[in-house]
């Protein structure tokens, strides 16, 4: 059986691996499982690796980490599933496929193929709420948000952010979280769609390549923007402008409120919701389909108003 586990959610994605492993160990023994990177490993040991019959136990788990940097195996990637009997099991590792690659096709035609997305911002709140309340301690929705605003979006990075917060308290909340917390860049995702908004092209690029330059890819950009024009929809829809009112009724802090408020100065409602519409749009495209999720999500940002 081969199993292929990729996907630009770290956390999900990494879970899922472990999880595969342990369940293997537990029936099989540490002893039969196989790790190789396949960047630094020739063609050929992968190729004794998934053909060879396990020796001294029932059945072997071979994994390879990214072996799409692997151009032999690339190349014979159809012919791979005709190579593993059925007393071994491969897993593909592969944190960020090329869709537009006949690689990517090749292995989304496999029956246990398995990605893991980056989550959206109501379920990666909804899923803070949760990972803090099965480790009894409590969390409230806006603190949660502010979480996000000020660590980012990266699943596998709020978990271990949450961790260290709940070794200290069983309850955190806004105080613990500046405290305990450090403030990314995230600002530079509201100075993106600011840029945009005001049409100032230059300033979109400049602000993107900076993001490129801190490892910042595509779908976690989106995914950032996505978080803020749903903050967006959500302030628009309380239909007040007092930032205190709108943070009180809706959980999202004052501080966020308010650059969302100076966001939205410089839009209508028709745009807005043009804008949610594009994005939701682009979120589907990058997630299902082989384009160049940077050229797309630039380009989504320099026409957001045209």
């Amino acid at each position: 059986m081969i199993k292929i586990i990729t996907g630009q959610n770290d956390f999900q994605r990494s879970l899922a691996l472990q999880s595969t492993i342990s369940e293997f160990s537990l029936e099989y023994g540490d002893l039969s499982i196989e790790r190789l990177d396949a960047q630094e490993a020739e063609y050929e040991d992968i190729y004794n690796s998934i053909t060879s019959l396990p020796f001294l136990v029932n059945k072997k788990l071979i994994i390879l980490i990214e072996p799409s940097k692997n151009k032999e195996f690339v190349e014979k990637i159809s012919e791979i599933n005709n190579l593993v009997s059925d007393s071994i099991d491969v897993i593909i590792y592969e944190p960020n496929l090329d869709k537009r690659s006949t690689y990517y096709k090749t292995l989304k035609k496999m029956p246990n193929y398995q990605e893991y997305p980056v989550l959206g911002p109501n379920e990666l709140t909804s899923w803070i709420l949760k990972y803090v309340s099965d480790s009894a301690s409590k969390i409230s929705y806006s603190d949660a948000n502010l979480l996000i605003d000020r660590v980012g979006s990266n699943q596998l990075t709020i978990m271990n952010e949450l961790d260290k917060m709940l070794l200290y308290t069983n309850n955190i909340d806004k105080k613990v979280i500046e405290a305990m917390t450090d403030s990314i860049p995230n600002s530079t995702i509201f100075q993106l769609l600011d840029s945009a908004f005001r049409g100032d092209q230059k300033s979109v690029i400049k602000l993107y390549d900076q993001q490129k330059q801190q490892k910042v890819d595509a779908a976690q950009i989106m995914a950032l923007i996505i978080w803020q024009i749903h903050i967006l929809a959500v302030i628009k829809s309380s239909g007040s402008t007092n930032s205190s009112s709108i943070s009180r009724s809706s959980k999202i802090s004052y501080n966020i409120v308010e650059k969302g408020l100076r966001l939205l100065s410089q839009i209508d409602s028709n745009e807005l919701l043009e804008i949610i519409n594009k994005a939701q749009k682009l979120d589907i495209q990058l997630k299902t389909t082989s384009i160049d999720q940077d050229e797309a999500v630039l380009y989504f940002l320099i026409t957001i108003r045209k």
